[in-house]
């Protein structure tokens, strides 16, 4: 039979793919189907210890291959560790530090250094505090105050406390005044009176702790600080000179807001920064606001527990 030169590479082709495609599609067959249950007289594969022993007698486990001198015994093998509670290593569902792999997420969290805050270490509930203070008022341009008191503190829980607080007041005088009354070339000489100049202020107050923090020195020790809001009432005693240059004692009520910042030095010492804003009716109408700044060191009681 006569092939045409057009159609004989097609056929030749053909009936190479025919003959490669015989041998690939027996072996398929000849593999089981997963699932396909085997025969029941065909022996199961690697079960050879079970046929050779005898009836009645449990088949003797198979020995573990003996590893290598340079290989470790566990190399290549995945053992699953029973969960274990309370253990030092986290050796559940088969996570255990011998087959993580280097990089894994456990010898990260090992090798990882974690600081947090921890709970306080200062406890101020139902602990008593005593004040010594001292500071400034420096927002009169005609005298510089300094002055110094003490404070008496309940703290009813670590965000409330009520205290009692009381301060003299020592005024001198700044040059504003000297340089007002000195002799001028033209015009008549100033003359200035200063009606009233504070002397004390005491006042009842009610503290609300909003943050509490710490802060590290050179990565060797922590120290905590509370900073909070106060709110109080109470009075103030001026000195009031009337135009006849009479001067006579005063006592007017007084209102305070202000900030405090204690720095724990340690369970019964503590570093203390004041802010109080007073307000009180002014001699011959107005309101003064004298403002003070001060520091001090407080000392707590022992705590009840």
């Amino acid at each position: 039979m006569r092939t045409s030169f057009k159609t004989y590479p097609v056929s030749a082709l053909a009936a190479i793919a025919l003959l490669w495609a015989v041998p690939v599609f027996g072996q398929a067959a000849d593999e089981p189907i997963p699932g396909e249950e085997l025969e029941a007289d065909e022996p199961i594969p690697g079960d050879d210890a079970a046929a050779e022993a005898p009836e009645g007698e449990a088949p003797a486990p198979e020995a573990a291959p003996a590893a290598a001198p340079d290989q470790p015994a566990d190399a290549g093998a995945t053992s699953v560790i029973a969960p274990q509670i309370g253990g030092s290593n986290f050796e559940a569902y088969g996570i255990s530090d011998d087959n993580v792999p280097p990089g894994g997420r456990m010898q990260w969290a090992k090798r990882r250094q974690i600081r947090v805050i921890q709970k306080r270490a200062m406890i101020k509930e139902n602990r008593h505090g005593l004040t010594l203070l001292a500071g400034v008022v420096p927002n009169d341009d005609f005298f510089t105050y300094v002055n110094a008191g003490l404070a008496y503190a309940y703290f009813l829980s670590e965000d409330f406390a009520v205290e009692v607080a009381g301060a003299y007041t020592y005024d001198q005088k700044t040059s504003l005044e000297d340089w007002l009354t000195k002799p001028r070339p033209h015009g008549p000489q100033l003359e200035v009176r200063l009606p009233e100049v504070l002397n004390a202020t005491a006042s009842t107050s009610r503290s609300w702790n909003l943050m509490h923090g710490k802060f590290g020195f050179f990565g060797t020790s922590l120290t905590e600080f509370d900073v909070g809001l106060v709110f109080g009432i109470g009075a103030v005693m001026t000195t009031v000179t009337d135009k006849a240059k009479v001067s006579k004692a005063k006592f007017s009520p007084a209102g305070s807001i202000g900030a405090d910042v204690f720095f724990y030095l340690s369970e019964s010492w503590a570093l203390r920064a004041d802010y109080r804003q007073y307000f009180y009716p002014a001699d011959g109408g107005g309101v003064s606001f004298p403002l003070a700044v001060t520091l001090g060191l407080t000392y707590f009681t022992a705590a009840p527990y």
